[in-house]
């Protein structure tokens, strides 16, 4: 069988951080298209080789490991993963199991070959199927994951496997998605959480402080493309965070070389950023500074150590990741006018992220009503159309973000898609590593 079939091949749909209470990352999980379908779910036993040969290369597990030593796969335990264990080092997979498996001979003797080799396991508390008969199998469950409005349900279920493993951990999910799954009340309860916890809103007396208005008018002006270079320069002056985030992207071999990539071109080494580049490159910048600035003006009014190097950066990775999927689909599908407004459009998306603020109290504000049209229905023409699809395909609205597609004349082509991502996370953790922000995430210039 042709292993290049469609059917056969497995495309990473998305990246989930599993956080603690504080929203400090533990590890990542993947969301895998098998069949290259727009569908998620688990990897199945035809679809390995394709992940193993085309996903987990050294490559890509660097940019889907982040800093950390494993990340969580959802698959089946079949005899390839034991046959090219040294193609990607079972040390670094935590293997998310299928729901309800069924244990063949197979399964059995590689899940404990691939533990023994370093690799850990989770399950579905409600999901076991024949793992709690078997007693070496069960030993191996490092983690399970439990629905959050089932977990009373299970609880004693839970008690009983950290008798047999004490040092089994829980994994709190939900079945909705969006920008932030939990609270840091409702991710207490266990372990860890599937998603992002919620950042703490910041109080405001009255009016907005004059500093982060002044963060909001930037991004309207450079938005607008009408901005005075001087003017942006004493800004920048004024907040060093800024300042410094602009040279260490500007000084970025690997970040230059791959926004040039972006746009087709192929001999990167003769080329420079263009006037947009730049501008954008400042967007992440002003976003950079409101976001850790907010963090710590919230930190101080409870008197809490600040380290930058500790913040929950999960959400403004998630904006370079989605403003630069929405910046690629729009290089194909929008006008010359369009085009460049792409990134700024969907990175903005999360403007009230870096706020600390809600969607309604953020975009409400008169600095964002131009980019804030692209959000709601009907608004912001072509490209208000690919935001609003994208959005819908993130959440996991599948069918909805097809019909909308359609409805609008998108024509979504998967292998097209998954190329986005694929650029957009390798991107993005090139902007990351450039600005270190994240211990162990650094550049090699």
């Amino acid at each position: 069988m042709d292993i290049d079939t469609p059917s056969l091949q497995c495309k990473v749909f998305d990246r989930l951080a599993v956080q603690n209470f504080l929203g400090n990352t533990q590890f990542y999980c993947l969301e895998l298209s098998a069949g290259n379908t727009f569908d998620f779910g688990f990897c199945r036993k035809e679809n390995v080789q394709s992940l193993l040969r085309e996903v987990l290369t050294v490559t890509n597990m660097k940019v889907l490991k982040g800093a950390h030593e494993r990340v969580m796969i959802p698959s089946v335990p079949c005899a390839l993963w034991v046959k090219q264990a040294r193609k990607y080092d079972p040390r670094s997979v935590i293997m998310w199991l299928e729901n309800s498996i069924e244990l063949s001979e197979e399964y059995k003797d590689s899940m404990l070959r691939l533990y023994n080799q370093g690799m850990k396991f989770a399950v579905r508390v409600d999901s076991m199927g024949e793992l709690p008969s078997n007693k070496a199998l069960l030993n191996c469950i490092d983690y399970v994951l439990v629905d959050v409005s089932k977990y009373s349900e299970f609880s004693d279920v839970i008690q009983g496997l950290k008798k047999h493993n004490p040092e089994l951990q829980t994994i709190g999910y939900k079945e909705s998605c969006s920008i932030f799954n939990f609270t840091s009340a409702e991710a207490k309860k266990f372990d860890c959480v599937l998603g992002l916890v919620q950042n703490e809103f910041i109080k405001y007396e009255g009016l907005r402080p004059k500093w982060q208005h002044d963060m909001l008018r930037l991004f309207a002006q450079l938005y607008s493309s009408f901005y005075d270079i001087k003017e942006v320069g004493e800004i920048v002056a004024q907040y060093p965070l800024m300042g410094t985030a602009m040279k260490k992207m500007m000084g970025s071999r690997a970040l230059t070389s791959l926004t040039l990539r972006g746009r087709n071109l192929k001999n990167t080494e003769s080329q420079s950023l263009t006037q947009n580049d730049l501008r954008n490159l400042l967007v992440i910048s002003v976003a950079f500074n409101l976001y850790t600035l907010t963090t710590k003006k919230i930190n101080d009014s409870k008197k809490i150590a600040f380290d930058m190097q500790k913040l929950n950066y999960e959400p403004f990775i998630q904006a370079l990741i989605f403003g630069k999927i929405v910046d690629l689909m729009a290089q194909e599908l929008c006008d010359d006018i369009s085009a460049p407004q792409a990134f700024m459009s969907g990175f903005m998306k999360y403007c009230h992220v870096f706020l600390h603020d809600t969607e309604k109290a953020t975009f409400s504000e008169f600095p964002l009503d131009a980019v804030s049209s692209c959000y709601k229905e009907n608004g912001g023409e072509q490209l208000g159309k690919i935001i609003r699809t994208l959005s819908l395909l993130f959440e996991h609205r599948i069918s909805d973000a097809l019909a909308l597609a359609y409805d609008e004349g998108i024509e979504l082509y998967k292998d097209k898609i998954y190329g986005y991502i694929s650029q957009a996370y390798v991107w993005a953790d090139a902007v990351v590593k450039s600005l270190d922000i994240i211990p162990g995430q650094n550049e090699i210039q």
